[in-house]
C-alpha cells in the first residue's frame, strides 16, 4: 500500500477514507463526510480485493493528488 493512509472519495460530496489498520484480509478505516456544516464519520472494514479495486478505478485516490474531470 505504500505510506499514503488517507485518501479522497471521488463523488459529489467531501468524503475522505483514512487507514487506521491493515490486517491480512484487507483494511479497517475512518470514512469521513463533510456537508452542510456538519462532519459524520464511520468506521468501515474494506477486503483488500475491494480496496485495490477502488484504487486501480480512481474511486479513491491519495488526498494530495490534484483531480481532474
Amino acid at each position: 500500500m505504500g505510506c499514503v493512509t488517507e485518501y479522497r472519495i471521488m463523488g459529489a460530496r467531501e468524503e475522505y477514507l483514512k487507514v487506521t489498520k491493515e490486517t491480512d484480509g484487507g483494511y479497517s478505516v475512518l470514512i469521513t463526510r463533510t456537508e452542510a456544516g456538519y462532519k459524520e464519520e464511520q468506521s468501515e472494514f474494506l477486503p483488500r480485493a475491494l480496496f485495490e479495486t477502488c484504487l486501480r478505478t480512481r474511486y479513491l485516490v491519495p488526498s494530495g493528488d490534484r483531480v481532474t474531470a
